[in-house]
């Protein structure tokens, strides 16, 4: 369910103009049309991408449907000194709201009549908690004790649901408490009271704010995506009757990095400038202007001044952070900062954390950086460049304008080359310990043999190609830019550095890492190319301590022989981008791929004492009740029992049990056998001498036979054990 009706309340957009906040939507409505689950949310978001206005939306919608609950809405503003003044706020609109939305008058919002006429406004059946509030609010509680005003003012929303009147509170931006006198009072006051709730409810603050407290659902809300913030401000533009070329409004998207209040101000700018954005520079001379004297620039300048206090310690900060943003010193101590600031630890504490939750710096165990966003460079560069003598506005406002015209192209560039990759992160950390066919990463091999067939004849030959290669199991995975202490390295926007294990053993000696690149080339590319990244590869892995790394270069078109000489002399492996493409759908293999419609079955049998034969004569009632063949019963039950003997003789399973799960759709019979214990390698894994024996013995022939019978066998090592995974068609050639 999303947003429809055109009325609005507190939110500044209209809902059918409201962009990419679907399931966050439908996750918060459902919470408060249903009262399950029983816990809070716990909504977490970066400064400025739209959390708010996601849950205005809820409540406008919640108000506007006159059902289900009393939505309650409340954010802490700059104005709340203290727990007891933004208590006694609280419980103003708690009384205001409810009453509007009782009597069914959203205009009481906008009147805010004062407490006297809000009791007698309200409804007979709310008289008596209604008063209750009133009366807190009259006697003057906080001067009489304190913390007993602040938590009976946050309760209100409990006492109404004790007199039948179900509420869904929203209580937004809590990370601007740490600006108030009292720093956390409110928040750790409104936990403490919540936490005993049997209604749901919303606690929201910006990202990197700690809601200390537990039995929260965690729902964080990511920045909108390029094509989603260039929606927001096309629509933006057209309301505003701007006239924006596609290119000027996705460069704004960007720029603004996906934070809609951001592109309101320059749209709004333009308006009033009676400006056009049909050109980079276009909208590049508008942001300077509003960065440096505008709206924009101001807005923050107010947000640095809050934290700050004074207009000298905000000149200080500038000066310290503007050397931030060269590469060479991206990041900061904050001892240092704080010497150079000259304040108490307290004071810098606090300032500190709300320069993180405004979004202006970003803290890593003792150490400080600037925020990844132009626009955060651009006021720190500004702000420092108007301090210095002779600088005139002009002067900065033309600095800022030309550096960003400069930046804009490539900017771009790398937006839309990373919206065409092809998500290395994600698809490193699919990577288990899986053998794969050799066609998936070796680009020679490929074109030899699958280049140019179509996709499902590759597929199908891939899966009975028996020279294979052993995937790692991958850790951790992310850009190569994390790991760099300085982003010195060209190119390293495009590389993905994962860091695992070659064995689930966990050896020191089976630590591996992967450094990943793709690679730009309109054909082939050549071996100048391939050799130029390897070098360039090898010197980032040398100061990160990487000794066991392999190079795995990803080219459009694959590599040219020469190229893949190269690869080869120095142990790298090079691959095509539909190689790639393959891969990722090779390991989501189709043999677990089971419809919702499967039926499934499990068992759990001892291991040891013929308990197989049990097993067995399960299976075949199953897959005869399936219409499978008599030949493929037949085969099914000795691949089962072929895989139960080697669980039991070779696992050394502490808890001596045999784990069995049988999922049966149309078109397949999926059998999952697994055991705790010791781990079974598939016999076709390179490994070491002791293996050997295995793959002469009873085991190695046990999974021959198995592969023989059924028409896909994956073998899985779990963390302290194996999984074979085995799959039977219904019809020949349906693999």
């Amino acid at each position: 369910m999303s947003p429809q009706n055109a009325n609005t309340l507190l939110t500044g957009v209209p809902p059918d103009r409201f962009v990419g906040r679907r399931q966050e939507f439908e996750r918060v409505y459902a919470a408060a049309v249903t009262g399950i689950p029983a816990r809070g949310i716990r909504l977490s978001a970066a400064a400025g991408v739209g959390a708010s206005e996601l849950l205005r939306q809820v409540y406008d919608r919640l108000f506007t449907d006159q059902r289900f609950c009393v939505p309650f809405y409340f954010a802490l503003e700059p104005g709340d000194e203290s727990a007891t003044s933004a208590a006694t706020r609280y419980l103003y609109q708690f009384l205001l709201q409810a009453v509007a939305f009782r009597r069914g008058e959203p205009d009481l919002l906008l009147t805010q009549p004062d407490i006297g006429d809000l009791s007698r406004l309200a409804p007979p059946a709310d008289a008596d908690w209604v008063d209750g509030v009133r009366e807190i609010l009259e006697r003057g509680g906080p001067l009489q004790n304190e913390r007993a005003f602040i938590r009976t003012a946050l309760a209100a929303p409990l006492r109404a649901a004790v007199n039948g009147v179900r509420v869904f509170p929203i209580v937004d931006d809590l990370h601007r408490s740490v600006k108030m006198a009292d720093d956390r009072r409110f928040v750790d006051e409104l936990v403490s009271i919540f936490s005993v709730s049997k209604a749901p409810y919303v606690f929201s603050a910006a990202k990197g704010f700690v809601i200390r407290g537990d039995g929260f659902e965690q729902l964080n809300v990511e920045p909108l995506s390029r094509e989603e913030m260039s929606e927001v401000v096309a629509s933006q533009g057209a309301e505003a009757d701007v006239e924006l070329s596609d290119h000027a409004r996705d460069l704004i998207a960007v720029q603004t990095g996906s934070r809609p209040g951001r592109s309101q101000a320059l749209i709004d700018a333009a308006r009033s400038r009676r400006r056009r954005l049909e050109s980079f520079r276009d909208v590049e001379q508008v942001y300077a202007e509003e960065l440096v004297g505008g709206r924009l620039g101001q807005e923050l300048d107010e947000k640095l001044l809050e934290t700050a206090s004074d207009a000298d310690t905000v000149r200080r900060l500038v000066e310290a952070l503007h050397f931030s943003i060269e590469p060479a010193s991206s990041r900061f101590s904050l001892s240092a900062l704080r010497e150079r600031l000259d304040v108490d630890v307290d004071r810098f504490n606090r300032l500190i954390e709300a320069l993180a939750v405004d979004g202006f710096v970003v803290l890593e165990a003792g150490l400080g950086r600037l925020e990844e966003d132009a626009l955060i460079a651009d006021l720190i560069d500004s702000r420092y460049r108007l301090t210095r003598s002779g600088t005139t506005t002009a002067s900065v406002q033309a600095h800022i304008v030309t550096k960003a015209i400069g930046r804009a192209p490539l900017l771009m560039e790398n937006v839309y080359r990373s919206e065409a990759g092809l998500d290395l992160e994600e698809l490193l950390l699919s990577f288990d310990l899986q053998e794969i066919p050799i066609g998936l990463l070796d680009y020679r091999s490929f074109r030899e043999n699958y280049k140019g067939l179509p996709e499902s004849e590759v597929l199908e030959r891939l899966s009975r190609d028996d020279q294979t290669v052993p995937l790692p199991q991958m850790s951790h995975v992310a850009e190569l830019l994390e790991h760099l202490s300085s982003p010195g390295f060209a190119g390293a926007d495009r590389v993905v550095v994962g860091v695992g294990f070659t064995d689930r053993a966990y050896r020191p000696d089976d630590r591996t890492v992967w450094l990943v690149a793709e690679i730009e080339s309109k054909l082939e590319a050549e071996a100048d190319a391939a050799e130029s990244w390897l070098t360039k590869l090898s010197g980032a892995a040398s100061p990160l301590g990487y000794k066991n790394y392999r190079v795995w270069l990803i080219a459009p078109e694959g590599f040219t022989n020469e190229a893949l000489d190269v690869l080869e002399a120095r142990d790298a492996m090079g691959s095509s981008r539909r190689q790639v493409e393959l891969l990722r759908e090779f390991l989501n293999p189709h043999a677990a791929n089971i419809s919702v419609d499967a039926k499934e079955y499990e068992m759990v049998i001892p291991a040891g004492d013929d308990a197989e034969l049990i097993s067995a004569h399960s299976l075949e009632e199953i897959a005869r009740r399936h219409d499978f063949p008599a030949k493929a019963v037949n085969q099914i039950k000795t691949a089962l029992v072929e895989a139960c003997i080697n669980a039991s003789e070779h696992g050394l399973s502490p808890d001596r049990k045999i784990y069995q799960k049988f999922a049966v759709d149309d078109e397949k019979i999926v059998i999952t056998i697994s055991n705790r214990g010791i781990r079974m390698r598939p016999n076709n894994q390179n490994s070491n001498e002791g293996d050997a024996s295995e793959r002469t013995g009873r085991r190695g022939w046990g999974l021959e036979l198995i592969r023989r019978l059924m028409d896909d066998v994956r073998v899985e090592q779990v963390d302290d054990g194996t999984r074979i995974l085995m799959t039977k068609y219904l019809r020949a050639g349906a693999a």
